[in-house]
C-alpha cells in the first residue's frame, strides 16, 4: 500500500500499536501511579510544605525545555514513520544528524547551568530557595535535564517505527529509577533540595535505555555516533523542524510554567498545592498521550487522502473527549482525597484546583489528535503559531490572576488560552488546511519533504 492510498481504517499493524501501548499504560498506570506517589510521598514528608514546592519546580525543569528539542524529535518521529524500503537511508541520517544536533544542545545547556552555579543565580531564576545547598543540586540536576535530551530521541524512533508498546514499556520504568535515586538520596541524609535529582536521573537512564533499544531495532547500532551520508548532508533532513521549535517554545510557556509564575507571583503553599495536583493530573495524562503519540505515524500514512484525514480526526477528537470527560470526573472527586493522602495531610489542595485541572485535561485532549496530524511543514508554521499564542496568553493571564487566585488561576489561565488557541482554530481552520494538502498533492508528486 503506498503512501495516500490509505483509509482512515487502521492498519493490523496500526491498531497492535495504539491498542497495545495503550493497554500497556492502562495496565502500567496504576504500579506507575503507585511507584510515582510512592516517591512524592517520601519527598513531601522529608521536604516540608515549604520546601517541597521548590523540589518540585526543579524536578519539572525538562518539561520547561522542549524547546531545547529544537523540533528535531518530531521530525525524527515522522522519518522513521516512513522508514521502509528506499526511505530507510533517510530515516537513518535523519536519526544521526539529529542525534549530532542535539549532543550540541545538551553540551551549551550543561556550560550555561555551571555559569548560573558559579555567579549563584539559581535563586533568581526559579523564584525561590531553600538554603546553599540549591546552588549544587539544582546545577547537578539541569545537567542531567540536559543530557537527557539526546537520549530522547529513542522514544520518538520507537513511537515513529509502530513500536508504540516498547516505548511505553521503557518510559513506565522511568519512574521506578526515580524511586530507587529518591530512597538512596534519602537514605545518605543529606539536604531535601537534593531529592529534586532524583526524576532526572531516572528520566536520563530510562531514555539512554529507550535509545539504545531503538536504534538496536532499526539496525543502526554505532552508527548513530557516525555523521550522515554525504548525499544527505544540507538535503533538508530538518526540514519543518523550526516551526516544531516554535511550536515547543510555546507549549512550556502555556502548560509548564505555571511553578515559576506561581514561585514568583504567589506564595510557597499554594506551588506545593499546585505541584501535588499537578501529579495528579499527569497519571491521567499520561495515558490519553500514550495513545495520541500512537495516532502520529497513523496520521503520517494518510496524509495525503484528505478524506482518511478528516474522518479518522473527527473520530479520534470524539473518542479522546469522552474518554477524557470520565477521566475529568474521577479527577474532581478523588483528586483532592489523594492529595491529602499522599502528603498525609500537609498538603491539601482545594476542589476548585481539582476542576480547574480537570478542565484542562478535557480540553487538552480534545486538541491532542490535531496535534499530531497537523506535521507538515506549513501545518507545523500553522499549528506553531496557534501554541505560542496559546502560550503568550497563559502567561498573560496567568501573571495577573495567580496573586489574587493562586494556583487555580494559573491553571485557569490554560484552560481559557487553549480553548481560544487551540480548540477553536482546529475546528476552523484543519478542514481548509486539509483541503490545501490534497491539492498541493495532487499538483506536485513530491510535496512531503519531512
Amino acid at each position: 500500500m503506498t503512501e495516500g492510498s490509505h483509509t482512515a481504517a487502521l492498519t493490523s499493524a496500526e491498531r497492535k500499536s495504539i491498542v497495545f501501548g495503550t493497554a500497556f499504560r492502562v495496565v502500567g498506570t496504576p504500579l506507575v501511579a503507585l511507584i510515582g506517589l510512592a516517591n512524592t510521598a517520601v519527598i513531601v514528608r522529608a521536604t516540608g510544605e515549604a520546601v517541597f514546592g521548590l523540589v518540585s519546580l526543579v524536578t519539572t525543569l525538562s518539561l520547561l525545555l522542549p524547546f531545547a528539542d529544537l523540533g528535531i524529535g518530531a521530525v525524527i518521529t515522522t522519518a522513521c514513520s516512513k522508514a521502509g524500503g528506499e526511505n530507510r537511508a533517510r530515516a537513518v541520517a535523519t536519526v544521526q544528524k539529529g542525534f549530532r544536533v542535539l549532543s550540541m544542545v545538551a553540551g551549551a545547556l550543561v556550560l550555561v547551568s555551571l555559569v548560573v552555579m558559579a555567579t549563584d543565580s539559581w535563586a533568581v531564576l526559579v523564584g525561590t530557595s531553600s538554603g546553599p545547598a540549591d546552588r549544587f543540586a539544582i546545577t547537578v540536576a539541569a545537567c542531567l535535564v540536559a543530557l537527557g535530551i539526546p537520549a530522547g530521541i529513542g522514544v520518538r524512533i520507537l513511537i515513529g517505527l509502530d513500536l508504540n508498546p516498547l516505548a511505553v514499556a521503557v518510559t513506565m520504568a522511568n519512574a521506578a529509577f526515580a524511586l530507587l535515586i529518591t530512597l538512596a538520596l534519602n537514605a545518605a541524609d543529606i539536604a531535601p533540595i537534593w531529592l529534586a535529582v532524583s526524576s532526572a536521573g531516572g528520566a536520563l537512564i530510562g531514555n539512554a535505555l529507550a535509545t539504545v533499544l531503538a536504534v538496536r531495532r532499526m539496525g543502526v547500532g554505532l552508527r548513530l555516533f557516525a555523521p550522515p551520508e554525504a548525499k544527505y548532508v544540507g538535503g533538508g533532513l530538518m526540514t519543518g523542524s523550526l516551526w516544531l521549535f516554535v511550536a515547543s517554545v510555546g507549549l512550556p510557556l502555556g502548560l509548564h510554567s505555571h511553578r515559576l509564575m506561581l514561585a514568583h507571583a504567589s506564595d510557597a503553599a499554594e506551588l506545593s498545592r499546585y505541584a501535588l495536583m499537578a501529579q495528579i493530573y499527569g497519571i491521567g495524562w499520561m495515558v490519553f498521550s500514550t495513545a495520541g503519540m500512537a495516532l502520529w505515524p497513523v496520521f503520517v500514512k494518510r496524509r495525503h487522502d484528505e478524506k482518511a484525514s478528516l474522518e479518522l480526526w473527527l473520530k479520534s477528537t470524539a473518542a479522546f473527549m469522552i474518554a477524557s470527560l470520565a477521566a475529568a470526573l474521577g479527577l474532581i472527586l478523588l483528586g483532592p482525597w489523594a492529595a491529602a493522602l499522599i502528603s498525609g495531610s500537609s498538603v491539601v489542595p482545594q476542589r476548585s484546583l481539582a476542576i480547574a485541572f480537570a478542565a484542562l485535561l478535557v480540553v487538552q485532549c480534545v486538541h491532542l489528535p490535531a496535534g499530531v496530524m497537523m506535521t507538515m511543514p506549513r501545518e507545523a508554521r500553522w499549528q506553531s503559531g496557534c501554541l505560542f499564542a496559546m502560550g503568550v496568553t497563559t502567561v498573560a493571564l496567568g501573571l495577573w490572576w495567580a496573586g489574587g487566585h493562586g494556583a487555580v488561576g494559573v491553571v485557569a489561565a490554560a484552560v481559557v488560552a487553549s480553548v481560544v488557541a487551540l480548540l477553536l482554530p482546529d475546528f476552523l481552520w484543519i478542514p481548509r488546511l486539509l483541503r490545501r494538502r490534497a491539492r498541493e498533492h495532487d499538483s506536485s508528486p513530491v510535496v512531503d519533504v519531512t
